[in-house]
């Protein structure tokens, strides 16, 4: 098993200051990377930075703030222990640092004590010099002292850090601040990151502690909603401290039940990009060893002496229930997009590129899925008398039934397989159908409908080289003007029996409508080429929201606003500006972001769109596509089992949280995210036979990956204190040439208004789908 998304790093407090031997060891350990402390002085000296090369600098050692050993700042104010003793809620007798270790937290408390005010000029001045010399040194990450939770001081450190994310920033040095597994230290983690502009190189690493060794099956609930809270908070590491792994009956280190079970669930969440370090002094040398014993000892716990320690957290990376998340072929072909925001096709405008469909027609499930569907439809079809017999021969009563399908949007061909494919296996059970022996078959005539030129070549040269391709027309057209095409008006004149009885399209958007959908197969219907009875397949799409916590999303569609405004003019355009950056929807594999609640229904569409006593062509030129939605989400603890709503609810987590009688401990939203279920196809003759596909997360179609969310960002985060409910208004708008959505969010506590954002891109002045 491949171990190269596990990137385990070492900290010894006791040896941190020296890179060079640490380095060597831990490497030979199998470590990947080393926490050194950093110098405040430029008249110190260390050995190491004569000695080891930039390259190991910049790629296998992290910097740590730490107090210089004369440097003390305590006073009657200090609680700095006290604020790191607990996890969710959950009192402790011990502090989660051991007294020999050295923190920074002496610097923190000088400068943000408000006490003396040359200490905490002194204490600036040593983490400045700090931070400048890891930037100096290429360093790629520096752990930063925990945020204080009392007397207001995490205002005071996030002034400070307001300043130094940006230096930090232009000399690419990550920072990541240890937050303690407790629902105060998370929420003044999330203040400072306010503080700080949500910068995305500010981060946090979380550490677990000896308090969490013993948890209750409540407790460990609690547990798992701030780790789904954390994983939004741009989680970058986990340390473990060695204090915290039990001894098994081998005399191995082993972590206790509930911390196993946190890390796990963090393993399948965030296991291909978050760090785990292992901090402390070695507990499990096992010294009561005659001299032949000793040489087999020192090859276990290695020259380190903490290699048991990352042999045993790599054995729980590579669990069943870690890698059937992380390490399946579809978890593979995402890693390129995590997190990655993309701008939504703009499908009527724009022609996709031959390797765009190469990759969408790998999709396990979807293609699946559309044959399903369309197997069903001409079941029915056949069952309802609804398709034309041609007999074979005059003197024979033996005949084949015409089906016509319209492939819409053919793109390289995809469904037209899926309809050959349709039409082979029902050829093959036909006598099942019937309810009897018989030789009945299908004739199907497909008109595969495609307007990009480049794709037609492709499906001509299917046309001209595959036999199973003869009964395939090939129409370079956009499907709403047909009637302009001599082949299809032709159709539409007067050819009945070439009219659509079946109509296959994917324009479904990550939102189900996002991409035009409703209008593209409106204008099909309009066109007059399908008939009175025709199915569509899609039959149904809902669409969902869902607020969402990810410090990283939203972070990423800030930095949007430096990208140029006309992507076709390339780093010479002009910047879009925020504005335009925070008005935009954004197709992403959500992945650092926590799902807060269960996604609710927005709005429906359904095709072919008929109105009673009206013409299937009448109705489609009535039709409305604006629609409207006013979601309320109260919430609870039940958002753990959403995930980062990329994925299947897990329905152990909504059992678990539905338990619960914990209250909300309150949240940091930073948008939404929007995803769609479809019926593609549901039987007439037999309802409880139906095919479907799904991202959101109640009803997800596992392994299919065509569809991301679509993020829809707020400008400024909103915070959801402990008992509010977050109201979301979502509009999809027309006009002659353009479809957009505007939204907005309202923060309420009972019947208050906390907080409200502004109208998010109003009459589509940002971010717009081109008709």
């Amino acid at each position: 098993m491949s171990h190269s998304t596990f990137v385990g790093g070492l900290n010894i407090p006791t040896r941190s200051d020296d890179a060079l031997l640490l380095l060597q060891n831990a490497r030979q350990d199998g470590f990947d990377f080393i926490a050194t402390s950093l110098p405040h002085s430029p008249t110190l000296s260390r050995r190491d930075i004569t000695l080891v090369e930039s390259k190991w600098w910049s790629t296998s050692i992290i910097g740590m703030v730490n107090s210089p050993p004369d440097f003390n700042c305590k006073d009657e104010h200090d609680n700095t222990e006290n604020d790191n003793m607990s996890h969710a809620g959950v009192s402790s007798s011990k502090p989660i640092y051991h007294p020999d270790w050295n923190v920074g937290n002496e610097l923190v408390n000088a400068m943000t004590s408000g006490g003396d005010g040359n200490n905490a000029l002194l204490a600036e001045k040593y983490m400045d010099y700090m931070l400048d010399w890891a930037g100096h040194m290429n360093i790629p990450a520096v752990i930063l002292p925990s945020v204080p939770t009392n007397n207001n001081r995490h205002v005071n450190y996030g002034r400070y850090l307001a300043g130094q994310v940006l230096k930090c920033s232009a000399n690419n040095v990550n920072l990541w601040v240890r937050v303690p597994f407790h629902k105060d230290s998370i929420q003044s983690y999330q203040i400072l990151h306010r503080l700080c502009d949500g910068a995305s190189n500010l981060g946090c690493m979380v550490m677990f502690d000896e308090s969490m060794i013993k948890m209750d099956a409540s407790e460990l609930v609690e547990a798992l909603g701030l780790l789904h809270q954390l994983i939004g908070c741009n989680l970058r590491a986990v340390s473990f401290p060695t204090n915290v792994f039990l001894t098994n009956k081998r005399g191995f280190p082993a972590l206790p039940k509930s911390l196993q079970f946190l890390f796990m669930e963090l393993l399948k969440r965030l296991g291909r990009t978050c760090r785990v370090m292992v901090e402390g002094v070695p507990l499990h040398r096992q010294n009561d060893h005659d001299e032949e014993e000793e040489e087999a000892v020192g090859a276990l716990v290695g020259k380190s002496e903490m290699k048991l320690y990352l042999e045993y957290l790599r054995h729980l990376r590579t669990r069943e229930e870690v890698t059937n998340v992380i390490d399946t072929d579809e978890a593979k072909m995402e890693d390129g997009y995590l997190d990655h925001l993309q701008s939504a096709l703009q499908p009527l405008g724009d022609n996709l590129e031959f390797s765009t469909y190469e990759v969408f027609e790998k999709d396990p499930v979807k293609y699946a899925r559309y044959q399903n569907a369309i197997e069903l439809a001409l079941i029915d079809k056949m069952q309802l008398g609804h398709l034309r017999s041609i007999p074979i021969r005059e003197d024979s009563n033996e005949v084949v039934f015409h089906v016509t399908i319209f492939v819409v949007g053919a793109g390289r061909g995809p469904l037209v397989n899926s309809s050959l494919k349709a039409v082979e296996r029902v050829n093959a059970s036909n006598g099942r159908i019937l309810g009897k022996v018989s030789t009945l078959v299908i004739q199907p005539t497909i008109i595969a409908v495609e307007k990009n030129p480049s794709a037609i070549l492709y499906l001509n040269s299917l046309k001209n080289h595959d036999s199973k391709w003869s009964n395939v027309e090939v129409v370079h057209c956009d499907m709403r003007h047909a009637s302009k095409h001599p082949y299809l008006s032709k159709i539409i004149d007067g050819y009945n029996s070439l009219k659509a009885d079946i109509v296959v399209s994917e324009l479904l958007g990550s939102f189900g409508d996002n991409e035009l959908s409703p209008e593209c197969l409106d204008g099909f219907q309009q066109s007059g080429l399908m008939k009175e009875n025709g199915i569509s397949i899609p039959q149904k799409y809902t669409s969902y929201l869902a607020p969402v916590t990810s410090m990283k999303l939203h972070a990423e569609a800030k930095s949007h606003a430096f990208y140029p405004s006309v992507p076709a003019e390339g780093p010479e355009g002009k910047p879009c500006g925020a504005q335009q950056a925070m008005e935009t929807p954004y197709v992403v594999r959500a992945h650092a972001a926590s799902q807060l609640h269960k996604e609710l229904p927005c709005w429906e569409f359904n095709h072919p769109f008929q109105e009673n006593g009206k013409s299937i062509k009448e109705s489609a030129s009535q039709v409305n596509n604006e629609r409207s939605a006013s979601l309320h989400f109260d919430l609870g603890p039940n958002g753990i089992a959403y995930g980062s709503g990329y994925q299947k609810s897990d329905n152990r987590l909504v059992s678990l949280s539905s338990d619960t009688k914990l209250l909300n401990q309150g949240h940091s939203i930073h948008g939404f995210l929007g995803t769609f279920h479809c019926v593609l196809y549901q039987s007439i003759t037999n309802s409880s036979d139906v095919s479907t596909i799904s991202i959101a997360p109640s009803t997800f179609s596992v392994g299919m990956f065509s569809w991301f969310p679509l993020y829809f960002p707020l400008k400024e985060p909103q915070f959801v204190p402990p008992g509010a409910s977050v109201c979301c208004n979502i509009w999809r708008k027309c006009d002659n040439d353009r479809v957009w959505y505007e939204w907005c969010s309202e923060v309420r506590l009972r019947d208050q208004t906390l907080s409200m954002s502004s109208l998010h891109n109003p009459n589509g002045r940002s971010c717009i789908v081109r008709l």
